[in-house]
């Protein structure tokens, strides 16, 4: 039996956190809908929801506004550490050729790689495990002929800025915390989740968040996949992309997303997002930080990007970082 043909749709955030310029508005509402676009011009093709969510993840990776890749928040000791993973599911009967011994990958502390998200898919479909960190993970890169690069060329003048204003305490707002990611739905019922990060400003050396591990930073499942953003540690314990996948068996994407935010928020008080897409290519989000963006395809909405608003009483004001 064929899988229902509910695609494609596809949801991409940009991270839920602390203000920005408002300089910064266009460049990042632009480079969101370029990343939806690749996205999606994959999905009309008739391409896999994988390919299409780390086409997303690579092109926000690739622009110094957002922290991931090139604009990586720096740790304490003025350094990048990246985390990034993938994660794939399909609906019963869907071909899923792609998937080896997992259908989970990750990387978590990696200074050398431009683009942590491909080397999280190759961690996936060219190794035995689900993540590897540091240097072990940039030697499988190397192996799997990806080109490394100096940890020095991630380091942006605007990264370099917010750390210099932490060391000093003179920082206006609390450590970014912001993360990229994407869900998608293909037409042939492929669902994927893809989540790349920085990290926090001023982190612990080693400190590895929420976006390589799946059930916290992201998910996928035959109901839906989810990518998170905010604070990692209490993402983490607090499972909440696998918590709003799992909700998907009662509630819409919506709905889930925000009851999912408002637990966390509630028992944690710390900040977050999510964004969720369901089997029938239904898309959801909510978020309880300053602000948080996403640019979204479905057939029913076409393509926006919008600035959502936060559930729930938040601490700061303005846009993400």
């Amino acid at each position: 039996m064929k899988p229902p043909r509910f695609g494609p749709s596809l949801i991409v955030h940009g991270g839920a956190g602390s203000a920005c310029a408002a300089s910064e508005l266009a460049p990042r509402r632009a480079a969101m809908l370029k990343a939806a676009k690749r996205a999606l011009t994959i999905l009309r093709d008739g391409g896999d929801a994988l390919d299409a969510v780390i086409a997303a993840v690579r092109t926000l990776e690739d622009d110094p506004l957002f922290n991931a890749g090139l604009g990586s928040a720096l740790n304490a000791a003025g350094m990048v550490e990246m985390d990034a993973a993938v994660m794939i599911a399909g609906i019963a009967g869907t071909d899923r050729a792609h998937i080896g011994a997992n259908n989970a990958g990750g990387v978590a502390i990696v200074s050398r790689v431009r683009n942590p998200i491909l080397l999280a898919r190759a961690v996936m479909e060219k190794s035995p495990h689900v993540l590897i960190a540091a240097a072990g993970a940039e030697r499988f890169a190397r192996r799997t002929g990806m080109t490394l690069c100096r940890p020095s060329d991630l380091i942006t003048t605007r990264s370099r800025a917010r750390w210099t204003a932490m060391v000093r305490r003179v920082a206006k707002r609390p450590p970014d915390h912001g993360t990229v990611g994407a869900v998608a739905l293909d037409v042939n019922g492929g669902i994927a989740a893809a989540t790349s990060t920085g990290g926090i400003t001023g982190k612990l050396p080693g400190r590895i968040g929420d976006s390589p591990i799946p059930g916290a930073g992201l998910y996928a499942a035959a109901a839906g996949a989810a990518s998170a953003t905010g604070y990692g540690e209490a993402i983490i314990t607090h499972a909440i992309c696998r918590t709003a996948v799992e909700g998907l068996s009662s509630a819409s994407p919506s709905k889930s997303a925000q009851q999912t935010i408002a637990n966390m928020g509630h028992d944690s008080g710390r900040e977050a997002g999510v964004i969720l897409i369901d089997s029938r290519g239904r898309v959801g989000y909510a978020h309880n930080a300053a602000a948080m963006e996403v640019a979204s395809f479905d057939r029913k909405a076409g393509l926006i990007h919008r600035w959502v608003k936060p559930i729930g009483p938040s601490r700061r004001s303005g846009r993400p970082a």
